[in-house]
């Protein structure tokens, strides 16, 4: 098979058909330039209202701030829930459910003396946290507990502060309540205080802060261990010596010396000679204040 070579086209209509491709194509390369360019000039524009919005939302905010912190900071702070007002006392309640804290004239009436003194400390002491702990026979070991409460959480804007607290510390009394309750249900009864009062000292804040303790309590320590026994607190010595044996055991609470414990029924059922009453209070000021270093004061002794 013979194969015959083509000849190109070289006709006037050919040469015409050439020149309208080249300028088709040329037009064509034309406008994409021409939209890309208007393309590019949208977006830079568009940016650039974008960043004038952004900067103009910022100034507004900070404005704003500025407009609050000229009427006093602390407004913020209380837009956000957390004023510099608030209050910041690390605090706790320690509750005898032995047997001489029932009602009177055999007890020092426990609950009685709780429903009285506990809302005036935590509103005297401005608690902001209140952490709980049971006196029992053996009080570090009971399973009767309370959660630590926050009595000035965080709260919307326009909420009423003074609300929010009372409110919370009705919680806290509620809270306080059952726990008695528990204590008094353990068998057989006792009352370590000192078992108490180390368990609390857990829930004690670092460094300087200072830790308030309601003790609601009449002080009379007896567990298998020690048992606070009139005849034996008669003289500085025999005082110094049960303390000493207390601290060899290693009984004496953790306390920091930031606390400062507040008594309430101290002493009331422990002895109506006066003498044998100050061999007792002569036994705890020496332990409390000397050797575990703590505060106390009878605001709330009742």
């Amino acid at each position: 098979m013979t194969h015959h070579a083509q000849t190109p086209d070289t006709t006037p209509h050919a040469a015409n058909r050439a020149a309208n491709q080249a300028a088709n194509r040329t037009t064509n390369h034309a406008t994409a330039r021409t939209t890309n360019r208007a393309a590019n000039r949208a977006r830079s524009r568009a940016a650039h209202r974008a960043a004038n919005r952004g900067a103009a939302l910022l100034l507004a905010g900070v404005g704003a701030l500025c407009a609050l912190c000229a009427t006093g900071c602390g407004q913020v702070g209380e837009a956000l829930g957390t004023s510099s007002d608030r209050y910041a006392t690390a605090c706790a309640v320690v509750i005898d459910g032995s047997g001489s804290g029932q009602e009177g004239p055999e007890g020092f009436d426990a609950e009685e003396k709780l429903n009285t003194a506990l809302p005036r400390f935590l509103q005297d002491r401005e608690c902001r946290t209140l952490a709980f702990a049971p006196i029992t026979l053996a009080s570090e070991f009971s399973d009767c507990q309370q959660e630590t409460l926050d009595l000035d959480p965080d709260a919307e804007a326009t909420d009423d502060r003074e609300e929010v607290r009372a409110a919370w510390r009705a919680v806290a009394a509620e809270q306080a309540r059952d726990l008695l309750a528990c204590a008094r249900r353990q068998q057989p009864a006792g009352s370590d205080v000192l078992g108490a009062l180390d368990r609390i000292s857990h829930a004690a804040p670092g460094g300087d802060e200072p830790f308030d303790v309601l003790v609601v309590s009449d002080f009379i320590q007896w567990d298998r261990s020690f048992q606070l026994r009139a005849n034996e607190l008669t003289t500085a010595e025999s005082r110094t010596a049960a303390i000493d044996e207390l601290a060899d055991q290693g009984r004496l609470p953790g306390l920091p010396d930031t606390t400062t414990v507040f008594p309430s029924g101290y002493g009331m059922r422990f002895s109506d000679d006066p003498a044998e009453y100050e061999g007792f209070d002569a036994f705890w000021t020496e332990l409390l204040e000397e050797r575990v270093n703590t505060h106390v004061s009878f605001d709330y002794r009742q």
